[in-house]
């Protein structure tokens, strides 16, 4: 029978706790005073205190999961904070060289926040917003840091639609600003964009900055566009076939610059 018994506490690790805490105090009731003391103190250390120092432990694991929390969503705000102080210091370096650019060039600036691209027109024009108390007119030359980005079109309040130099409307007179070579600026399709009406005499070269040449009284003298990357001589017409890549990268501008002569 003992090992009957003996061989179902094994089996039974939760009974066995039940039988050997009932046995326990079954003994306290039937012990003299002076011994109940030491033994319950006893009994407490043994059954009691782990699971206490247990509860404590969870306590206390759930405090600190609750700071880690609370930490990581501190960090992240930091994080976010830090993003945005680094965009308002490129910002403001843009902006900075941009009217040290203007200034060389005698213009008014008026600032413009790129807002999204036309959507009647996506590759060819975009809409940007200035302050309501800026005028400005259409077909006056936009320009970004980098250079000519292309004319206003269309003015409805403070928002302008800006026709970008790969929009095939978009027509500027150009010189090559080493061999004064003159010519078109045009679209024709990508992101690059062709130097036409180059006559076969004149001279031209791979590398040379290609700048508005002011001949057609939109653009200014001087504003960059950018640079040849490959001259084609065809074997019939008058004129050779040059491939600009523009400055500007069209699909990445953020702020823009309309450009008023002072006298206007």
């Amino acid at each position: 029978m003992i090992a009957n018994l003996r061989k179902t506490l094994e089996e039974n690790k939760d009974l066995g706790l039940a039988v050997l805490l009932a046995a326990l105090s079954l003994i306290l009731l039937i012990l003299p005073l002076n011994l109940k003391q030491p033994l319950a103190k006893y009994t407490h250390l043994v059954t009691l205190s782990p699971f206490q120092g247990a509860a404590q432990n969870l306590k206390n694991l759930v405090a600190t999961s609750q700071t880690n929390k609370w930490l990581r969503s501190q960090l992240e705000e930091s994080r976010l904070q830090v993003a945005f102080a680094r965009e308002a210091l490129e910002q403001n370096k843009r902006l900075r060289d941009s009217l040290d650019f203007l200034e060389r060039k005698n213009y008014v600036l008026i600032s413009a926040e790129m807002q999204t691209i036309d959507p009647k027109r996506r590759d060819n024009a975009i809409l940007v917003a200035v302050r309501n108390s800026a005028v400005v007119a259409v077909d006056r030359a936009v320009v970004s840091l980098y250079g000519l980005v292309g004319k206003t079109t269309n003015v409805l309040g403070n928002t302008i639609t800006v026709e970008l130099l790969t929009s095939p409307n978009c027509r500027v007179a150009a010189r090559d600003q080493n061999t004064r070579a003159l010519g078109i600026i045009r679209w024709e399709r990508g992101q690059n964009l062709l130097l036409d009406n180059v006559p076969l005499r004149d001279s031209i070269n791979v590398g040379d900055t290609v700048i508005s040449s002011g001949l057609g009284g939109l653009f200014p003298v001087g504003l960059p566009i950018g640079v040849i990357e490959k001259i084609d001589i065809p074997k019939r017409g008058f004129f050779k076939r040059i491939t600009v890549r523009p400055f500007v990268n069209f699909n990445r501008l953020d702020e823009v610059f309309i450009l008023k002569e002072m006298e206007d």
